[in-house]
């Protein structure tokens, strides 16, 4: 018969109450904090700022409460299986637990026979010992030996009298265990009792949403599933986040990857054959493109100079491709040129994407590059913030804030220069938040813990009540709605 190890679902509810209780701990700790904030801004800056203030509590609920769950979620099996084990070895020690040796009544002198085996503090040991207890079949005494023989003596604590040491022994009459202290120095006696019948005592509280509160912060399969998808969505959110911030720190080397030449492979060859030519080297040819994560290809030449030595012929190659690629988005491989009686070899790399492209630059500012800036023409354009972001980052943020787009009109009038009034319609785009930036919690009654903006916020935008009612078109022209 076990005595430890119980079923498996005693320790799935161990397990899965302690997540509740973590998790809630950490949902007051958030809410709290953005209350404090909601008690501080002002009721115009949080109105404004609403759909930032909202996001930045959806990160911290996702980090703080949602992460956790999942985290305990996945450690879930790891942890139930660890303590069963435990347990059954507990079990195991308990089962073949003895003391060495004939054990008899020290009263009648009979044989005692074991009656209970348990775990218990042994004062000098660092962990628990086995406590045998024997109870004789003749007289009913009984006597407890720790597992190497020693005879228990009962726990010792001060004297509240004389600070001497005290024994401790417990009896049991139905419901109530009396417990008495007796001191070996002086004698003082202390009794305590305990009534588990006692139906006074105040129950304890109950928590009404604990079993809400499960459903919410245990996680299923499903719910993982969910998670993960929240999780790649946040990465790109911060990914996103770090392109812009980046951006805005780098504006040079940005600036320079725009004025890169991006140049096909028929425009290289184009490119570099004159070049070759110039510096006395012929029937240069490229080889077939090699097509993976990057793009590479060889090259190949003749060096037609009879007395430029193999150093001199490598370094005046490798010079003049370099300046010639310089600002275009090749650069020759750190592989280098090889050459073996005035046949010369080597491989050029193309930089596509932006992080490339932006490696490249680095690599050659860092070099002591400074790239040709294109004067840019005078326009109103010049008016716009200097972070304006770029068309693909833009389409990125619609795709990770953003949910159910839709552009439509509400009707207008426009005054023409004539003083005529002419229908016209104002553009009005539609949506809402992306659900997986959203934070669903179940609101009780009267339950003001969550704070007020994040209870009340609309996910939605674009209301035809929000479009003002007279506002000014491209030219000038005063629109009103009707």
């Amino acid at each position: 018969m076990y005595t430890y190890l119980r079923e498996r679902q005693y320790y799935e509810d161990r397990y899965d109450d302690s997540t509740v209780v973590q998790c809630c701990s950490s949902e007051r700790l958030v809410n709290k904090t953005f209350k404090i904030m909601e008690e501080k801004l002002t009721k115009k800056e949080l109105s404004d700022k609403s759909p930032g203030w909202y996001l930045e509590y959806s990160k911290y609920y996702f980090l703080f409460v949602e992460s956790a769950a999942a985290a305990r979620a996945e450690g879930r099996e790891a942890a139930i299986s660890k303590w069963m084990e435990e347990d059954q070895v507990k079990d195991e020690k308990l089962a073949s637990a003895h003391v060495s040796g004939t054990t008899y009544c020290r009263t009648c002198g009979k044989d005692m026979q074991v009656i209970s085996k348990d775990y218990l503090h042994r004062d000098g040991h660092k962990d628990s010992d086995i406590l045998i207890m024997f109870e004789c079949d003749n007289c009913k005494k009984r006597m407890a030996l720790w597992q190497d023989g020693t005879e228990w003596e009962g726990a010792k604590h001060a004297c509240e009298k004389c600070g001497g040491t005290t024994i401790s022994r417990h009896t049991k009459k139905e419901d109530v265990i009396t417990w008495t202290e007796t001191c070996e120095k002086c004698g003082h006696v202390k009794t305590d009792t305990l009534d588990l019948s006692d139906t006074d005592k105040e129950p304890e509280l109950v928590d009404p949403f604990f079993e809400l509160d499960r459903k919410r912060f245990v996680f299923d399969s499903d719910m993982m599933s969910k998670f993960k998808q929240k999780l790649s969505h946040f990465e790109r959110l911060a990914k996103l986040n770090a392109t812009i911030e980046d951006k805005a720190r780098n504006v040079d080397v940005y600036d320079a990857i725009k004025q890169v030449k991006k140049l096909k492979i028929a425009q290289l060859k184009e490119l570099l054959e004159p070049v070759f030519t110039k510096n006395s080297y012929s029937d240069f040819k490229l080889g077939n493109p090699s097509i993976g994560r990057e793009v590479s290809l060889d090259f190949n030449c003749l060096d037609t100079k009879d007395d430029r030595e193999e150093y001199q012929s490598k370094r005046t190659l490798h010079k003049a491709i370099e300046k010639t690629l310089i600002d275009t988005n090749w650069r020759l491989m750190s592989t280098g040129i090889r050459y073996r009686l005035g046949y010369m070899t080597g491989s050029l790399r193309a930089y596509e994407t932006e992080d490339d492209l932006k490696k490249l630059v680095e690599q050659r500012m860092k070099n002591g590059y400074v790239p040709k800036v294109e004067p840019k023409e005078q326009s109103t354009s010049e008016t716009k913030p200097k972070a304006e972001q770029s068309s693909t980052d833009m389409r990125e943020s619609v795709r990770v804030y953003f949910d159910k787009l839709t552009l439509g009109s509400v009707p207008a009038e426009v005054t023409l220069k004539s003083g005529k009034a002419k229908r016209t319609g104002i553009p009005v785009l539609y949506g809402e938040m992306n659900p997986l930036l959203r934070v669903f919690i179940p609101m009780r009654d009267n339950d003001k813990s969550v704070p007020e903006f994040v209870r009340k916020y609309d996910f939605k935008f674009g209301d035809d009540d929000r479009v003002p009612k007279v506002k000014k078109d491209s030219q000038g022209r005063t629109i009103r709605r009707i």
